[in-house]
């Protein structure tokens, strides 16, 4: 049994390990270098790098902010619960099975597999990361302003060509496959260990689209096409990069330090190693440190349980989090279980905040008609649609089931449903898992 195990795990491993040539975090330096630079068609002389400082704020900032954002969501994803299913009692100095509830997916309870006992397993999880703080991601746009030419400290309007505006909507799928293949062993009987290593297949598509607009009272002075007679103001440009390959490791320990009729006390160490490939959001590039506190309690047949932890977490852009996972798994009949949570992460640092733009809008002085020089209005322009926050605060609701069709085996089931629009997150996530208990 074991060795067909394995080898199936190391032919999933190799299906899923095929070489990705991609590095994923040039996708959108390429994509504004093309907008703002090489398409853009200006009339000669000056005026010829109207968005070169353009091109380069997006990529000192925008671009380091998406990349962030999506590797940090990626690597973060929880791992479901180390629960072994089928446990045991060890007040009479020997384990004793202990029949009911067959466990929490995302959550952990206090009690450990027992001294000698070994679970392996495998789970896997789709995320199609289509909203970012409630907005669609297809709908992200960012909007760049001409190069203040006059530098007098008023608003861009003085010259014409300081009207112009690129607006860039991003049109963005971003989807992730996670294969975590899993082993868990009982130090003791109140000490596990555990590692999981995630193979990450990532993907990003989309057709960018950017439009030029001009003054209110006239044609814009910057084109990608065309000519200045008869210009064409609309660049779309498409993307379509994937990347697979090994994912941030995780090595687990937990230790239970109070089993009692009325409450279990456990804690839980996750470490996750810097082992993925951070150019293509296969990690974060740097460790991540989280300790929970466990309580859980047998009443019947469920457990209601608890988890309050702090995660650590040393990437830029990427703020500490408190988290909680609060919820209960109730036998429903013998061998399956229905198991209820609320996840919760709450972010620290708001320097950490993912924020785009140093100010939301730009002032155009805009003329009121061509033949009122002297009449202006100014005309603000929001420089993103994405909304400015100083956290992305997430709370998830999971519901699950776990089937256990012998002792040694468990399969579960879960999906994980946004509760807020706090992140970069998908609309619904599935997960689906096979554990095998030696």
């Amino acid at each position: 049994m074991k060795n067909k195990l394995v080898g199936l795990i190391v032919l999933a491993m190799l299906a899923v390990t095929r070489p990705g040539y991609a590095q994923l975090n040039k996708v959108f330096a390429d994509l504004f270098e093309q907008v703002l630079r090489k398409d853009l068609q200006l009339t000669f002389g000056a005026h010829s790098t109207h968005f070169v400082d353009a091109a380069a704020e997006a990529n000192r900032v925008l671009t380091p902010g998406l990349n962030s954002l999506i590797a940090s969501n990626i690597s973060s994803f929880p791992l479901t619960s180390t629960i072994a299913g089928l446990t045991y009692d060890f007040s009479s100095g020997r384990p004793v099975p202990i029949t009911g509830s067959l466990g929490p997916i995302f959550a952990e309870t206090a009690e450990t597999l027992g001294k000698g006992k070994l679970n392996v397993g495998f789970e896997f999880s789709h995320l199609s990361l289509n909203r970012f703080r409630g907005l669609p991601t297809r709908d992200i746009r960012f909007t760049f302003a001409h190069k203040d030419i006059v530098e007098n400290g008023r608003p861009l309007g003085d010259d014409p060509f300081e009207l112009d505006v690129i607006d860039l909507n991003l049109n963005l799928d971003v989807n992730a496959n996670i294969y975590a293949f899993f082993a868990t062993f009982g130090v003791t009987n109140n000490l596990d260990i555990g590692v999981a290593v995630p193979l990450v297949n990532v993907s990003l598509q989309g057709t960018a689209q950017a439009i030029v607009r001009g003054p209110a009272s006239g044609t814009a002075h910057t084109f990608v096409g065309g000519t200045q007679a008869n210009p064409n103001v609309v660049d779309r440009v498409s993307y379509d990069d994937n990347a697979s390959g090994v994912g941030d490791v995780a090595v687990r320990l937990k230790y239970s330090f109070v089993r009692g009729v009325d409450l279990n006390l456990g804690a839980l160490l996750d470490v996750r190693l810097p082992t993925g490939n951070e150019e293509d959001f296969l990690g974060t590039g740097e460790t991540s440190t989280k300790l929970s506190l466990i309580a859980s309690r047998k009443i019947a047949q469920f457990t209601p349980h608890l988890n309050l932890g702090y995660d650590r977490r040393s990437a830029k852009l990427d703020s500490d989090e408190l988290e909680f996972t609060a919820g209960l798994d109730q036998k429903l009949a013998e061998g399956f279980t229905l198991a209820v949570d609320i996840l919760g992460e709450i972010d620290v640092n708001s320097d950490e905040a993912i924020k785009f733009f140093p100010q939301e809008t730009v002032t155009l002085a805009d003329k009121l008609s061509a033949g009122s020089p002297n009449i202006t209005i100014n005309r603000l322009e929001d420089l993103t649609s994405i909304p400015q926050r100083d956290n992305d605060n997430m709370l998830s609701a999971s519901l699950g089931f776990r089937i256990a069709p012998s002792e040694k085996v468990l399969l579960l089931g879960n999906i994980l449903i946004p509760m807020n629009d706090g992140g970069l997150r998908s609309s619904v996530a599935p997960t689906l898992g096979l554990t095998v208990n030696f």
